[in-house]
This record gives C-alpha cells, sequence and structure tokens, in this order.
C-alpha cells in the first residue's frame, strides 16, 4: 500500500495504532482469580466439617462411654472443645497453609487411634492449633489476590466452603451414628477428614503466592507475573501496571516505619480499624453462632427430638439452609449491599430468634428431677424452636458468618494485615473458647437464660455496627483514607 494516498499525520496514527492497540479491560469473570480463591476455601470445608462432625459425634452414646466417666460427661465435653478452641487460639498468631495441613493431619491420626482421652485430647490440641492456622492464612490469602469489586465474594468462599463442611460433616456422622455397636462410628468421620486435608494440603503446592506477599519479599518480576495471570492479560497492561505500583508504593511507605509490631496497630490510624476489628471478633462469638454450632444436636434433644440420628440429621437440615443462605449472600448481596446492612440485618434477625427460643423454653420446659433431663412435650413449641433456629442458623450464615471474615481482612493495610487478622481472629477462637466451655455448664442450669443472654448481645452487636465505616468497592490500598477521614 502506498504511503502517498494519506496525509503524513493520518499515517503517523496508523502506525501508532497498529503498533499499540487500545488496551481492554480485564474479563469480569476472572478464572484464575476464582480457581485460587476456589482451592485455597477447601480449608475452609475442613474447620468447617470438623465443627460439623464434632458435634454429632459428641451426641453418640458409643463415643461417651468409650472415653467419658458418666458423672463428668459436661465436664469432659466442654474441655475437649474448649482446648480445641485454645490451640485454634494461639495458631491463629500464625500464618501457613502448609503446616496447617501437616498439624490437622497428625491431629486427626491421634484422635483416630483415640485408645483414651488423653490422646483424644492431644488430638484435639493438635488439630485445633492447624485449624488456626488455616483460619489466618486463607482469608488473609483471599484479600489479597481478590480485586475490589468482588473481593468481598472470594473472602466469602471461605465462609461458603465451611459451611458446606458442617454440612457434610453432619449427614456423615448422621451416616455412621447407625453403626451403633462399633467405634467405627466416630472414627470413620475422622477418617475421611484426614483424606480431604492430604488432599488440600497437596492442592495448595500449585496455587501462586499472593503479589502483595511477593513485592513485600523482593520479588517483583514474580509479581507482575501473577498480577497478569490472576487478571488473564499480558505483564505489560495498564490494570497489571496500575495495581503493581499502588501496591509497590503501599508497601515502601509502610517499609520506611521499620519494624512491625502488634504495638503498632493501637497507634494512629491503625487504632480504630483495630478496635473496630476486636469488637466484630468479640461480637461473631456472642451472637450464639458457637453455641448452636457445636450444641445443636443437644439443644433438639432439649427441644424434644430424643433420638441422637434425629437430632444430628435435624441439625444437618440447619446447616443445608445455612449453605444456602451463603451462596445467596457472596453472590448478591456482600458486595452489592455492602458490609455494613449485612452486618446490621443479621444482629436483627438473630436477636429476635434468640428471644424467641428463650421465651419457648421458659414457658414450655418440663424438668425430669430424677434424671435432672429437660425437655419440650408442647408440639407447637417444639416446631418454634426449631423454625428459629433454622432462622438463626440461615441468618448468621448470610450475614455474620461471611461479613465478619470479610471485613477485618480488608481493612488493615499491608504493614500491619497480618498481625491485624492473627489479633482478630485469636481474640474470636478466645471467645468461642469462654462460650464452649461454659455452654453446658449453663445449660445445665438454666436453657431459657442461654438464649436472652444470647438475644441481649445480639442487641449490642446491631448498636455497634451502626457506627462502622462502610468498605464495599475500596481497593485495599485506599483503606487508608476511608479510616482517616476522622
Amino acid at each position: 500500500m502506498s504511503l502517498e494516498k494519506f496525509p503524513s499525520g493520518q499515517v503517523e496514527n496508523s502506525i501508532k495504532e497498529e503498533e499499540f492497540p487500545p488496551q481492554q479491560e480485564p474479563n469480569k469473570f476472572r478464572k484464575a482469580v476464582y480457581v485460587s480463591a476456589f482451592v485455597a476455601a477447601i480449608g475452609g470445608f475442613v474447620c468447617g466439617y470438623d465443627t460439623g462432625s464434632i458435634s454429632g459425634i459428641m451426641a453418640m452414646p458409643t463415643f461417651n462411654d468409650h472415653f467419658f466417666d458418666p458423672d463428668q460427661v459436661v465436664y469432659l465435653q466442654g474441655l475437649l472443645l474448649a482446648l480445641y478452641l485454645m490451640a485454634a487460639a494461639l495458631g491463629s498468631f500464625s500464618s501457613g497453609v502448609l503446616c496447617a495441613s501437616c498439624a490437622l493431619c497428625v491431629g486427626i491420626l491421634l484422635e483416630l487411634i483415640g485408645v483414651n482421652f488423653g490422646i483424644l485430647l492431644a488430638g484435639r490440641i493438635v488439630g485445633g492449633y492447624g485449624s488456626g492456622l488455616m483460619g489466618n492464612a486463607i482469608p488473609l490469602y483471599h484479600s489479597e489476590i481478590a480485586p475490589p469489586d468482588i473481593r468481598g465474594r472470594l473472602i466469602s468462599f471461605f465462609t461458603l466452603m465451611s459451611t458446606f463442611g458442617q454440612v457434610v460433616g453432619y449427614f456423615v456422622t448422621f451416616g455412621t451414628s447407625y453403626v451403633s455397636n462399633s467405634n467405627w462410628c466416630w472414627r470413620a468421620p475422622w477418617l475421611i477428614q484426614m483424606v480431604v486435608v492430604v488432599a488440600f494440603g497437596v492442592s495448595m503446592t500449585a496455587l501462586p503466592f499472593s503479589p502483595r506477599w511477593l513485592i513485600d519479599k523482593k520479588r517483583y518480576e514474580e509479581a507482575k507475573r501473577v498480577l497478569a495471570d490472576l487478571h488473564e492479560v499480558p505483564e505489560c497492561h495498564f490494570v497489571v501496571e496500575n495495581e503493581y505500583d499502588a501496591i509497590v508504593s503501599e508497601i515502601e511507605y509502610e517499609r520506611s516505619f521499620g519494624h512491625r509490631t502488634y504495638l503498632e496497630l493501637f497507634k494512629g490510624g491503625n487504632l480504630k480499624r483495630t478496635l473496630i476489628s476486636i469488637f466484630i471478633a468479640i461480637s461473631t462469638s456472642l451472637t450464639g453462632s458457637v453455641a448452636i454450632g457445636y450444641y445443636a444436636p443437644a439443644i433438639f434433644q432439649n427441644a424434644g427430638l430424643n433420638d441422637v440420628s434425629a437430632s444430628i440429621a435435624t441439625t444437618g437440615g440447619s446447616s443445608i439452609l445455612a449453605f444456602i443462605a451463603t451462596g445467596i449472600s457472596l453472590h448478591y448481596c456482600i458486595d452489592k449491599w455492602g458490609r455494613k446492612p449485612v452486618f446490621l440485618i443479621g444482629a436483627a434477625v438473630m436477636g429476635v430468634s434468640m428471644f424467641v427460643v428463650g421465651a419457648m423454653f421458659h414457658i414450655y420446659t418440663i424438668v425430669d428431677v430424677e434424671n435432672y433431663a429437660v425437655t419440650i412435650t408442647n408440639l407447637g413449641a417444639r416446631s418454634t424452636i426449631i423454625a428459629f433456629i433454622y432462622i438463626f442458623t440461615a441468618t448468621y450464615a448470610f450475614s455474620w458468618g461471611i461479613a465478619s471474615y470479610v471485613y477485618p481482612a480488608e481493612i488493615f493495610n499491608m504493614r500491619t494485615r497480618a498481625k491485624g487478622l492473627a489479633l482478630t481472629y485469636g481474640l474470636n477462637w478466645g471467645f468461642s473458647i469462654l462460650i464452649s466451655y461454659c455452654i453446658p455448664l449453663f445449660m445445665a442450669h438454666t436453657v431459657s437464660g442461654v438464649f436472652f443472654f444470647f438475644g441481649a448481645c445480639c442487641v449490642g452487636c446491631f448498636i455497634g455496627c451502626w457506627f462502622i465505616p462502610e468498605t464495599k468497592g475500596r481497593t485495599l490500598e485506599e483503606m487508608e483514607s476511608v479510616f482517616n477521614k476522622s
């Protein structure tokens, strides 16, 4: 083609367009991001499966006869859960998925051996430490690979898979509960968990490091490649360049402050973020979710479902509803409505549910003085309790179960994020210890009082969440302006 047919300006423009074609926006559906987030979220399945299976296992007479003295069942069950959560609290101050997988494998192996209560307790402690490591590492990883427009959704994968794990755990123990004449009724669920943990640990070796972690370790070229792979665009694309420059600028600025310490969390603009995260961590435990998660079969038995398998199956049904609610919130709400509305709606509905359940137990409870047993024979009251436990479980999964992971994981800057999340999740585990240990003792004296207490806590959660800032749609680097406005 002759260039004489075009004016010189048009020729230059034509050449520029051929050499530097306009860069298109990345696809909204970024397959690499979703795949990485989903594989990492299988760790949430492992943690949720443990919650679902242990609550069903502790309701099995074969398990209780094998490990517990009849006069100390309440105390030893509380100790078993409390020490597991204590180990998880310690584990949450560290981070590492592969280390978590190894710890979980060792813990589950000790549980499987389970020749006496001491070995079982050791297994729960080691496994709890692994769960704490996992619970910190995965939301942190999700927050650092996620684009701002879908960050809430990706971090919520952990909760979604955790809820799904609970469902599977409940129904696995429901199935094995019929093998009541063999110790495999409680060993089989843990054997299945071990297989999943091994598969998860192997699959994690194929995932990329987070770009923010790579830049922090001065592996700049590798970080840029990972960003390009996650966005599914060339390394020279403006989206990769802009995000890379923003991360580098933030990390270089944070490095200027020297060595990182936990004390920084309580200084300057970090203080507000830390206090809000502490509030969310404590409030999440005080909503009653821990009590329902670990003791739902026992609660349903108190409500009149005396058959162990029936109580486990009913608990599994509530977990299916929770799984559906989590999926709805993940897809439609957390990134569209925002974090704050989800917190407020959840606290309000959960509070009402707790007060209704407490009222039913208070009015219709019948106490068997000889056997120290509590039950409800009124069919309407029993149905109301089951219905509102279901409503509570679904609402928690829809709201606090997701938002309590998303919000703390996104508000800290790169310099303080790991330590901030460690403190947040550590406190959450710590208060879960308190709740899990006290609930059996609390319920032995008053069942209705437990639910009135959690209802009052939900009211406090609603009031506190009214004052937190909204973070929907903000990049991690923009959080400085959100929390330093005042």
